[in-house]
């Protein structure tokens, strides 16, 4: 990325995907690599006249607290993140990980600062609703995450800048012609290989994940790259078999491919792993809450992105693949309450895949009919 390119996407990301305002607080979480986009991002918020800090972090510090701390020292109220979650008007969270560190950081030493992180997530989110939070988690590539995915790191980098690149005002208008059609629907159905699955979205509201917090909606939250539409569907209502051929790498560098969900009456009956089973165990078994129901589905609508092999801010994005993820959903107007949400992403392009809004077919075999 040159640095001409970083500035005007950086520009972008402050003036148009968030609107940052003089005198906005805005909070910029970065990490090891990603600390001369940060730079640049603070750079154009304060030249609107906003306020800005950078707070630095890395897999591998995490990894040695969690591993070394005391267990009682976790369950401490975070007096700062409390502070700053009822006072920073921008939130810009850059995912700069490191799949191995990560992955090693114990989970269950993990859902204890959850559970006591929870309360302010959930004031988080309620600013969010009325905007006066505004907040962006956006991807990043490096040399860690593109070894765990098993590509080259110069084949991420431009998947990557080019999926950031894509038109969001584009995108916007696709997803509202989409949402059109989907919001007539009461029931949803997904056929395809080792997939049969149906629930329903009677009464709940497909959202605009257009890039542009403005243009979203209700809720002040976007993910960057963005581009899909998505809905909290009725957490009882989900039966039926999906299996799940892309591979997904999950937050904590936790990577599963070839995932068989089998769901009856909304909760989650029966699970294989072709390869992953103890990772994905490892975060199961540790989180809490309605950790065994669909929190989301979603469908990709980004036409600039092209599938990574797992780094799920792109693979989801992707106009050919669908997502849905188990977990958490209250933050766009689901019910499950849980420690965790981890999105699963299918490739719709293989023969006979199927996605049908009540009777009439949205997408088949990886495209778009009728929109």
């Amino acid at each position: 990325m040159h640095e001409k390119d970083l500035e005007i996407i950086a520009k972008n990301i402050i003036n148009i995907n968030l609107g940052v305002k003089e005198k906005d607080i805005v909070l910029i979480s970065a990490g090891p690599n990603s600390l001369a986009f940060a730079e640049a991002l603070a750079y154009e918020a304060a030249m609107i006249g906003a306020q800005t800090t950078i707070h630095y972090s890395s897999d591998e510090l995490a990894l040695k607290i969690y591993r070394d701390i005391k267990e009682r020292f976790l369950k401490n109220w975070p007096r700062l993140a409390d502070i700053l979650s009822k006072v920073v008007d921008v939130s810009i969270i850059i995912d700069d990980t490191n799949p191995f560190a990560a992955s090693k950081i114990p989970q269950n030493k993990v859902e204890i600062r959850r559970k006591i992180y929870k309360p302010i997530r959930r004031r988080e989110e309620k600013r969010e609703k009325r905007k006066e939070l505004r907040k962006a988690l956006i991807g990043f590539p490096n040399l860690d995450t593109a070894k765990a995915l098993g590509i080259s790191f110069k084949k991420l980098n431009e998947i990557y800048w080019n999926t950031m690149k894509a038109d969001y005002e584009k995108i916007y208008k696709f997803n509202s012609k989409l949402i059109k059609v989907l919001n007539k629907a009461k029931t949803i159905r997904i056929v395809g290989e080792r997939t049969d699955i149906t629930f329903s979205v009677k009464g709940r509201k497909f959202m605009n994940g257009c890039g542009i917090v403005e243009k979203k909606g209700e809720i002040g939250f976007i993910n960057l790259p963005d581009g899909e539409v998505y809905i909290a569907p009725i957490e009882d209502s989900v039966s039926g078999e999906i299996y799940f051929d892309l591979p997904c790498l999950y937050h904590y560098g936790k990577k599963v491919k070839g995932v068989y969900f089998k769901f009856n009456n909304g909760k989650l009956i029966e699970y294989e792993i072709k390869n992953g089973l103890k990772e994905f165990e490892d975060v199961y078994k540790n989180a809490s809450g309605d950790k065994n129901k669909i929190g989301e589905f979603g469908i990709g609508t980004n036409p600039n992105a092209r599938i990574t092999g797992g780094m799920t801010i792109i693979d989801e994005k992707v106009i050919s693949t669908i997502h849905l993820a188990i977990g958490d959903n209250k933050s766009f107007g689901g019910k499950n309450d849980a420690t965790i949400h981890w999105d699963f992403f299918k490739d719709m392009k293989k023969g006979g895949s199927i996605i049908y809004a009540d009777k009439k077919i949205i997408m088949k075999n990886g495209e778009f009919v009728g929109i």
